[in-house]
């Protein structure tokens, strides 16, 4: 018999892309269509995808994101098979458990709900995918994380031509594990910048958020832009000291300087300091 490899991924979208460079390119365009200013499409690099999605349902995984292709949802798929393999035929709970239990250890799902098998033998996964929102530079190299600062799996890579935001010369390494969370409030309080921003017209002005002054006594956040321009930003969002502009306010304070010249740091190549509570400091 020949080995079941492959997947079916029921999405609530009225249109699938059918290559990465496609999702690229929708991805981008529907964050645009919403005001966003950040699409990032994730590649897994373990398989290579193909020009068509798969047609047959063996495996579904319901309502995965747009931003899994069709390379990921085969290995997925053939890891939930390769579980399957004892008794494919079976309804027991002890089975589906443990097609359950592999998928949940792969590192690409925050949870995996349930299991079940159709009336015609296929998998049904309802199943919580990790959603990849940034990068993070350490000293080894590009790590994928989720919002909450959970590390994705290796072996996928930004799509060429997505812009990304990254963080980087955090004050600790990576988590050994793929779904773990980076242990260092450097990271977070990024990444909870990058939750205020990433829908900011000028974002796309940003290439990167700066940690390394959070190992200062004074911790603060800097934002890079692709002029090579600092914005002080200081504290994390909604952790403002006493005497610190507060978000709202750093937030339209930028949006002046956008407005009034199309640049969030209007030309200027040194650094913007938007933590006195009175007024914007050029240095």
């Amino acid at each position: 018999m020949a080995k079941r490899t492959k997947a079916r991924s029921t999405r609530r979208t009225t249109s699938t892309p059918r290559n990465w460079a496609s999702i690229d390119r929708w991805a981008a365009g529907v964050m645009l269509a919403i005001g966003a200013a950040l699409a990032l499409a994730f590649v897994p690099t373990m398989r290579q995808a193909t020009a068509t999605a798969p047609t047959a349902s063996e495996v579904q995984f319901v309502d995965a994101p747009v931003w899994v292709g069709d390379s990921l949802l085969r290995h997925l798929a053939e890891t939930a098979l390769a579980a399957d393999a004892r008794d494919p035929n079976s309804v027991h709970r002890a089975a589906l458990c443990a097609v359950q239990e592999t998928l949940d250890k792969t590192g690409w799902f925050a949870s995996v709900d349930q299991v079940e098998r159709a009336a015609d033998g296929a998998l049904v996964v309802e199943a919580t995918f990790l959603t990849p929102v940034a990068i993070v530079e350490d000293r080894y190299g590009e790590a994928i994380v989720d919002e909450q600062g959970r590390l994705l799996p290796e072996g996928c890579q930004v799509a060429a031509g997505a812009h990304v935001i990254r963080l980087t010369h955090p004050r600790r390494h990576r988590p050994v594990r793929a779904r773990r969370a980076w242990e260092s409030e450097d990271v977070h309080a990024g990444l909870a910048l990058l939750d205020v921003i990433r829908k900011r017209p000028w974002a796309s002005q940003i290439t990167a958020i700066d940690l390394k002054a959070w190992q200062s006594r004074e911790p603060q956040l800097v934002m890079i832009t692709d002029k090579h321009s600092r914005i002080v930003w200081g504290s994390p969002p909604g952790a403002e000291t006493p005497l610190e502009a507060l978000t709202q306010e750093k937030l339209g304070r930028l949006q002046h300087l956008f407005d009034a010249s199309g640049r969030v740091d209007q030309h200027h190549t040194g650094e913007i300091d938007l933590t006195d509570s009175s007024v914007v400091v050029r240095r």
